[in-house]
């Protein structure tokens, strides 16, 4: 599994290439595909200068606090050198880190036991995740990957009948990246559906106890570490991939304020389609089915649905129980708006060699496309009697 796990991490590391060898800075890592988050916003926030200066408010990264205390901590202890050796160091034991948390999600899911209802285990495909051509896109974009494993491990837990754990990890999950939070709904759901009600304390008292751990301390000594990237998400305007990025494309963006209502909207239906998918299903559907069906659709309602927000994805899909012509129809929409993102991206400063407009729109709706029948897909054999599912 471990060399199977190497094979996207390797990709993603070949896609960089051009940017490792010469930085990450102007137009060109747009042009050249390689352009990364992770990378740009180590030598902008000067994430080189270590764990440290983030607690001290210094490293002004964008990323909930334990993400961005794990990308501060990982830069501090690079080499002494440019900024270029700094960013360089990050990516390198970032995929070093990828390929053990692909190994580990890959585990989870081999060991998930999918009951449908009459006891009957289905084993679950953890090739789904080791092999995603989506994983080899946007792993080295983003530190999300810390968040995506935690929140796997959550519903691994769940499960297998640990519900400390899987509140715990959830929880951590929450302080790295915020969508393992709601997943603690679909495991309330869940546990309404099978009878193990009595488990949702130590589920609570798991994911309470994870995230004082993270938070406490830094509301005593930095409070707007805990806070920064809600709020800059409260305050942001509709970002590339998301569809409300359309009205900006025609000149006419949509206020944050708007866009704000609109996304808690959208969390509140993502909220009551799983409920109604856990609850209504003629037996109990895999939490899997259930938490694709939610992140979906709160990615396609979101203010932002950046390239590296489809990892969130990725364990989902093998979690669900997905065949791979579901898997692969939505990796190549993903494929198709990775390449036009990046050429509209770098043709903004170049007329001359810009994509249109509506060449991205299209890609965009592309996949927006795909990823909600991801949703459908997860509903639907979720909705078939135990003989009928996949």
């Amino acid at each position: 599994m471990a060399l199977l796990a190497a094979l996207p991490v390797l990709a993603s590391l070949w896609m960089q290439g051009p940017c490792l060898e010469q930085g990450w800075g102007g137009q060109e890592p747009f042009w050249r595909f390689c352009y990364s988050d992770l990378a740009v916003s180590t030598q902008t926030t000067d994430a080189g200068r270590g764990f440290g200066a983030w607690l001290s408010g210094e490293v002004p990264l964008d990323h909930p606090p334990l993400t961005g205390g794990l990308v501060a901590l990982v830069a501090g202890l690079g080499p002494d050198g440019t900024a270029l050796d700094t960013q360089r160091w990050v990516l390198a034991v970032w995929a070093v880190l990828s390929v053990a948390a692909l190994v580990l999600m890959a585990w989870w899911v081999r060991d998930t036991t999918a009951h449908d209802g009459d006891g009957r285990g289905i084993r679950l495909d953890p090739r789904h995740v080791v092999l995603a051509p989506v994983a080899a896109l946007t792993l080295l974009l983003s530190p999300d990957l810390l968040g995506v494993a935690l929140a796997t491990g959550g519903l691994w837990a769940w499960s297998r009948r640990h519900p400390a754990l899987a509140g715990a990890l959830l929880g951590a999950g929450l302080m790295a990246r915020t969508y393992p939070g709601l997943l603690l709904l679909v495991l309330a759901a869940h546990a309404w559906r099978t009878g193990r009600e009595r488990e949702l304390g130590r589920v609570a008292l798991g994911a309470v106890g994870a995230v004082a751990l993270v938070a406490v301390p830094l509301l005593l000594t930095e409070p707007a570490l805990v806070t920064r990237s809600w709020g800059l998400w409260d305050d942001s305007l509709a970002g590339l991939g998301s569809v409300w990025y359309l009205p900006t494309l025609a000149g006419s963006p949509w206020t944050a304020d708007v866009l704000t209502a609109v996304a808690v909207v959208g969390v509140l239906v993502a909220v009551v389609l799983a409920g109604l998918l856990v609850l209504g299903a003629p037996t109990p559907p895999r939490v899997g089915a259930a938490a694709l069906v939610l992140v979906a659709v709160v990615l396609v309602t979101g203010k932002s649905f950046p390239v590296q927000a489809s990892l969130w994805l990725v364990p989902l899909v093998a979690l669900a129980g997905l065949r791979w012509r579901d898997h692969l129809v939505w990796a190549l929409a993903e494929g198709v708006h990775f390449v036009a993102v990046w050429l509209y991206l770098g043709g903004l400063s170049d007329a001359n060699r810009s994509l249109p407009a509506s060449w991205y729109a299209l890609a965009l709706l592309g996949r927006v496309a795909a990823v909600a029948w991801l949703a459908v897909r997860a509903w639907q054999t979720s909705s078939r009697p135990v003989g009928e599912r996949i």
